[in-house]
């Protein structure tokens, strides 16, 4: 891919937006781009950047690089063998953009956390010791949100937001997976991300491995379609999503422009959620499609459970979510053409993005 001479100029959120949306959709060039521009601003930042997306996107679909990407964190030394940091980033985020996915990881920590369908999962969990946590997460028998639930509290790996776990017991915890097979030396690599990342989603990993060997089901890889944008100055529409100033801003015009979505969102969410609900929407629509899955005999219903679970957790009901994100979805041109106007003004006020 030529970027064109005056491309627009990203601050690092967009440039944060830009990197794992491109490599959710295997676009290399934008994704090479958006982690050059994002580890001038940040620096060594980008390393644990990196790692997170890779257990947050790519996770069982390549297990290899969910470890490449866990030793490239480890310092310049180990780095070293493998060229200058800009050779070793250029080619992390390459294997990353064109690696099959798996989002899992991250529809099932956000299920176990926060559905608020799990309560009584929660507090039953919460009530046992780390060795009976570790039993649950390990059985075959208990359902799959209970093992997550189990997989975190006795990970210790409490994540953002309040404290809610204990220490955990994160060693033994991998070693009752490594026991069970899990590849050497996968266990202590997922130990190591964990603690560089200091979220949960990476404990996950094992618990997915696990569920694909026990359902002794075949995986595959498959191309899926990712809705298209229009660019402006070279940046892709979706680059603008919640976590950007003018993504914020775009969708809240989105809600005002959009009399279909406008009349949708009121028939399930009261006026002071709505904001916050269609962000929601925009971004599991348009930020989060990935272009090379992994599917698997669960794959599907974790992907629904998550979807359902970010919805439901800022306000949406149950019966809300279908009908909100068909919307979003037949109205994503509308969403693209104000993003570029946004941009536009902006770029012409000499703002970053």
């Amino acid at each position: 891919m030529t970027f064109p001479e005056q491309i627009a100029p990203l601050d690092p959120w967009a440039a944060s937006s830009l990197l794992q949306k491109a490599i959710r959709r295997s676009e290399v060039d934008y994704a090479i781009h958006a982690a050059r521009t994002l580890h001038r601003q940040r620096g060594t930042g980008i390393w644990r950047r990196c790692l997170l997306i890779a257990c947050e996107d790519v996770g069982i679909g390549d297990l290899d690089l969910v470890r490449h990407a866990t030793l490239m964190t480890l310092g310049r030394d180990m780095r070293r063998p493998f060229g200058d940091d800009s050779e070793v980033l250029t080619d992390l985020v390459r294997r990353l953009a064109e690696a099959p996915k798996d989002r899992s990881p991250d529809y099932l920590i956000c299920t176990a956390i926060q559905h608020p369908g799990f309560e009584h999962e929660r507090e039953m969990v919460a009530q046992l010791s780390t060795d009976q946590q570790i039993a649950v997460a390990v059985d075959p028998d208990q359902p799959v949100v209970a093992r997550a639930i189990a997989m975190w509290h006795a990970s210790g790996v409490n994540g953002g937001g309040p404290k809610i776990v204990g220490t955990g017991a994160l060693p033994q915890l991998l070693d009752a997976f490594d026991q069970r097979g899990f590849p050497d030396p996968l266990a202590s690599i997922i130990e190591t991300a964990a603690r560089k990342c200091r979220e949960p989603i990476v404990v996950m990993i094992p618990l997915l491995w696990k569920l694909v060997q026990e359902r002794r089901g075949t995986t595959a890889v498959e191309d899926s379609p990712v809705p298209t944008a229009p660019t402006f100055h070279g940046v892709p529409a979706w680059t603008w999503d919640k976590h950007t100033r003018l993504g914020k801003r775009a969708m809240r015009q989105f809600l005002r422009e959009t009399p279909t979505l406008d009349a949708t969102m009121s028939r399930y969410v009261s006026d002071f959620r709505a904001p916050t609900v269609v962000e929601m929407a925009c971004f599991l629509v348009d930020a989060i499609p990935i272009a090379r899955r992994l599917n698997w005999s669960r794959s599907r219903e974790l992907e629904a459970m998550g979807l359902e679970t970010d919805m439901m957790k800022i306000g949406c009901p149950r019966d809300g979510v279908k009908p909100i994100l068909d919307i979003v979805r037949a109205n994503l041109d509308q969403l693209n053409s104000i993003r570029c106007r946004l941009l536009a003004a902006q770029i012409e006020r000499g703002s970053v993005a």
